[in-house]
């Protein structure tokens, strides 16, 4: 399965999980396809996506940014880096 299926299929807290797994699996097989493959430059690289987002997409039903927990994100990726 591909990575881009996978993430259109995210729906609940399971799916975000697998999603992840996949992710590390997927930058121990694929690193070459990788732009970011350290920590610092993959937050990086979230940071100039979120950044840039509002011009990404296409269609308005897509348009996010007004609907996510923005300090839910922040918690995940602050939690990350201290639990085990």
């Amino acid at each position: 399965m591909e990575i881009q299926d996978l993430l259109e299929r995210v729906e609940n807290r399971e799916d975000f999980i697998k999603f992840i797994s996949y992710l590390i699996k997927d930058l121990k097989q694929n690193a070459n396809e990788w732009a970011n493959t350290n920590i610092e430059d993959y937050l990086h690289g979230i940071a100039s996506w979120v950044e840039d987002m509002d011009g990404l997409f296409t269609d308005p039903e897509e348009v996010l940014a007004e609907s996510v927990d923005w300090r839910f994100v922040a918690t995940i990726l602050y939690t990350g880096s201290r639990y085990e």
